[in-house]
């Protein structure tokens, strides 16, 4: 954060120099926003890192916005709460969403950790390229894309992915390359 706030003075001293009186506090009221947001960012980030996805920060002479999801009512108040903590800020305009479905860091890494398996998985069939296999999953629904060179390669992949402890499910978007 602090290298951050190194760069943004930085800029703002470069900004600065040559330019008119009004021309200085319009560059220098943008740095103090740039850092604001920077700040909000890191500190939504500190609560859970999903979340900084799931919200769009929008900072504007000092009044903060904040639109987007969070998963619960106690993470929208923990956001709300350090927000409003942070110093310089004019005030907040909290337009989040309570999504339940919306995804934590423990699911996002978890459909990662599942997503990286089949991957592995499917590499470690004979005749069958990984690379052209796009592989996503979501609670543990699996989707597979690309391209296999046969019918046996496709089985292959499929029955691979399929033996993913943690798989529940396969969308097979994949097709015979011609």
């Amino acid at each position: 954060m602090l290298k951050t706030s190194r760069i943004l003075a930085m800029a703002l001293l470069v900004a600065l120099v040559g330019c008119s009186p009004a021309q200085q506090e319009r560059a220098k009221a943008q740095a103090n926003d740039a850092l604001i947001a920077a700040q909000v960012k890191a500190r939504i980030a500190g609560i859970d890192p999903a979340t900084v996805t799931l919200v769009n920060v929008d900072v504007n002479q000092r009044h903060v916005t904040l639109t987007g999801q969070v998963h619960s009512d106690a993470e929208r108040t923990q956001v709300d709460q350090a927000v409003r903590a942070i110093d310089g800020i004019a005030g907040v305009d909290d337009r989040l969403r309570v999504n339940p479905t919306a995804p934590t860091a423990n699911e996002i890494a978890a459909d990662l950790a599942l997503q990286a398996r089949v991957q592995t998985a499917i590499a470690a069939q004979t005749g069958v390229n990984a690379l052209k296999i796009n592989v996503s999953a979501h609670h543990g629904v699996v989707t597979l894309a690309g391209t296999v060179t046969s019918g046996a390669a496709h089985t292959l992949v499929l029955q691979a992915a399929r033996g993913v402890p943690g798989v529940a499910r396969v969308i097979d978007h994949t097709h015979l390359q011609r």
